[in-house]
């Protein structure tokens, strides 16, 4: 699977009709938190485990199991955007 491939879900977001209102510093931010997730994915599976995230993520890594919303033991591109957009609203 191609890291674009990879990155789509979070880029998609971005690049949605209704997200067409976004600023270009949103549009940056959605960009970096795609280049996080891409860096923090070592093996390339689309999804980042705990040890992915102990590894590179600590923040991430100290609320896993909060943010693993299905409890898979993994967290998704969606599941990671999620938790970066509540981050921001806490802000």
């Amino acid at each position: 699977m191609s890291l674009a491939a990879l990155s789509w879900p979070l880029i998609a977001s971005a690049q949605a009709p209704a997200a067409s209102s976004l600023t270009d510093a949103q549009r940056e931010r959605l960009a970096q938190a795609a280049e996080r997730f891409r860096a923090a994915d070592t093996n390339h599976d689309g999804q980042i485990s705990r040890a992915e995230a102990d590894a590179s993520l600590p923040r991430i890594a100290k609320r896993f199991d909060q943010l693993d919303a299905d409890g898979n033991g993994q967290l998704s591109a969606d599941e990671f955007r999620e938790a970066m957009a509540r981050a921001r609203a806490q802000r």
